[in-house]
């Protein structure tokens, strides 16, 4: 409805108007999630050419970082608890409420504590008709670390200020760097300093993934664009296959041999094999979407893979090498064996 149309109706009519037009903004916000959810179970975004439905909803539905992971959190609830798309299509729940809710739950389950289907269904009772700071509140009561005081501020084009609630743990952490970076020569090193020297050791080791080594995708592509022995190149590869792999990840390569024959061991692809395939692809995904004509960007979790599987025949020779994210190796993997047959190996709604 235009503005100069808004303007002549009576009082009645306006508020008469809102109402309605909140009840079909309810009802098409679980539709977004609906198509979210369904987005996900075809792993759709995988063939725009996106390694992740985050990554999807930023970039292709310019939803801003929180909206999009609001919707995301709720689309992932409605999943376990679908009576939740009642609640908001009611305005019982919001998204907000929601999101805190995902938070508070994932902020539990590092801690060791998972919570059953029936708690959750206790707990979003309590937080019923309620604000998101009131909501907050509540989940507090329960785990105040679950919602730390952080703030940050943008002060110009380059700079932000960032307030957080430092715990006994992370002042000792930063007592141990600052005293670190004094022994090499920075006497008196500001907190950014602190958190920046931190934040680039641990990056660099990969502590994410056990047993890893510490090799980053730029270090992997200077050892692919340089002459060096084979070992080097043999450690480089081995680091960036190991380091970029997600834990328990299954390839096309692993299904195919266990789904037509007993699984001995991988296939052996030789080293210089893998410094040629991380050379072409710049050490990236070659992921390539026909339907938007988009390449995938992700340059972590990256695996060298068949492009045409060894269980349908295909060979190691550099032809039949990529390089692909996580996220598209297992969009190979389905597009070879099925839908059907992935599932009971990879998570798939």
């Amino acid at each position: 409805m235009k503005t100069t149309d808004i303007r002549k109706l009576s009082d009645s009519e306006l508020l008469e108007q809102t109402e309605k037009a909140v009840l079909v903004e309810r009802e098409s916000t679980n539709l977004v999630l609906d198509h979210l959810r369904e987005i996900q179970s075809r792993r759709l975004y995988a063939r725009l050419g996106f390694s992740s439905m985050f990554e999807y909803c930023t970039q292709h539905l310019k939803y801003c970082n929180s909206g999009a992971q609001l919707r995301i959190d709720a689309m992932r609830l409605s999943l376990e608890l679908p009576e939740i798309k009642e609640s908001l299509e009611k305005g019982d729940l919001s998204i907000s409420v929601i999101g805190s809710f995902q938070k508070f739950v994932r902020h539990e389950k590092q801690k060791d504590k998972k919570y059953s289907r029936e708690e959750k269904q206790e707990l979003l009772k309590q937080v019923e008709s309620k604000s998101r700071v009131e909501a907050e509140k509540v989940f507090a009561e329960i785990s105040p670390e679950a919602f730390p005081k952080e703030k940050v501020r943008v002060l110009n084009g380059t700079q932000s200020e960032l307030r957080l609630v430092a715990d006994e743990e992370l002042m000792e952490l930063i007592a141990e760097m600052k005293a670190k970076l004094q022994q090499k020569g920075n006497m008196d090193p500001s907190y950014a300093e602190i958190f920046k020297s931190g934040l680039r050791k641990a990056l660099k080791k990969e502590k994410r993934f056990a047993g890893a080594d510490a090799t980053s995708s730029e270090e992997v592509a200077s050892v692919c664009t340089q002459s060096t022995s084979p070992k080097e190149v043999g450690d480089a590869i081995n680091g960036v296959s190991k380091a970029f792999a997600r834990p328990n990840s299954t390839s096309s390569e692993e299904v195919g041999s266990s789904c037509k024959q007993p699984r001995t061991s991988r296939v052996y692809i030789s080293v210089s094999a893998k410094k040629t395939a991380f050379y072409r692809a710049g050490v990236q995904c070659t992921y390539f979407s026909e339907i938007t004509g988009k390449r995938c960007t992700e340059k972590h979790f990256l695996q060298v893979e068949h492009i045409v599987p060894v269980a349908m025949g295909g060979s190691s020779e550099q032809e039949n090498l990529t390089v692909l994210c996580a996220c598209h190796n297992r969009l190979s993997a389905i597009d070879s064996f099925g839908m059907e047959k992935m599932r009971s190996y990879l998570r798939i709604g």
